[in-house]
């Protein structure tokens, strides 16, 4: 695995590309919501960045998103193992306490991982995700014949039929950023994921989240994991889809935020 340097990344203005896009959609500005006591980390999916979540960096005050190794900077890894021993290193390099880890896809990968090796881990938000998560066959191989067209396959899956074409192009045009070889390595990381007999050990207090309209990790994804993991919650949010924190994010980060609240 490649080694970065990196600084958590928060609302900068310097990142707000992508907020002010989705805002152009009637999506409204949110007042802040403070974090006590917890440090709440976001960590993207597979080709994506912290520019995923930049609608939640708006909303949660002090609030990281890491850009994971290979994303755009580094080399990336091959397995979510590694992606986990990166993140540790983080958390321990910054001195982070109280961690609330926040997964997307991938991501979420990564957070199960992560949350089974630190039973102590103070709260976990699983969006969009599965306890295994296996891939589309063609898509991983389009990722290395043509990547231009892989992204916009990618990205129309990414949401909901009936969203607006600007965000599709927004998504496709973000996974660019990460180069082929590493969006590839982070599909294979997925497709070797399985920890469907242990996700009912964790023991973290757990929100999971999805869209209805999720096409690479149906809702029934999510459903397996509220029920395998004692105590979570369950939210599904109508009219999204696999990126259901950019496509209905009001509604998400309500979410969060009860959730953040009862920690």
């Amino acid at each position: 695995m490649g080694t970065q340097t990196e600084q958590p990344h928060r609302n900068s203005p310097h990142d707000y590309s992508l907020l002010y896009l989705i805002s152009t959609l009637d999506a409204k500005l949110e007042t802040l919501t403070e974090l006590n006591f917890v440090t709440l980390v976001f960590i993207h999916g597979a080709g994506g960045s912290h520019l995923s979540w930049q609608l939640q960096l708006h909303r949660f005050k002090d609030a990281q998103a890491v850009d994971l190794p290979g994303h755009p900077e580094g080399s990336g890894c091959k397995m979510i193992g590694a992606y986990v021993d990166w993140l540790e290193d983080y958390v321990k390099r910054h001195g982070i306490r109280d961690l609330v880890l926040a997964g997307h896809s991938m991501g979420g990968a990564i957070s199960i991982e992560y949350a089974l090796r630190n039973p102590k881990l103070r709260g976990l938000v699983l969006v969009g995700t599965g306890a295994r998560l296996r891939v589309r066959q063609d898509i991983t191989a389009k990722i290395l014949e043509d990547y231009v067209e892989a992204s916009r396959l990618v990205a129309r899956l990414s949401v909901a039929p009936n969203c607006e074409p600007v965000v599709v192009d927004r998504i496709a045009k973000e996974m660019l950023r990460v180069r082929a070889e590493v969006t590839y390595g982070d599909w294979m990381a997925c497709d070797g994921f399985d920890r469907i007999s242990d996700v009912a050990k964790i023991t973290a207090p757990t929100l999971v989240i999805c869209g209805t309209d999720d096409r690479l990790t149906p809702p029934k994804y999510s459903q397996y994991l509220h029920e395998k993991i004692r105590g979570s919650r369950l939210v599904v949010i109508p009219g999204a889809g696999h990126s259901v924190m950019l496509e209905q994010h009001k509604a998400f980060n309500d979410a969060l935020e009860v959730f953040l609240a009862s920690l």
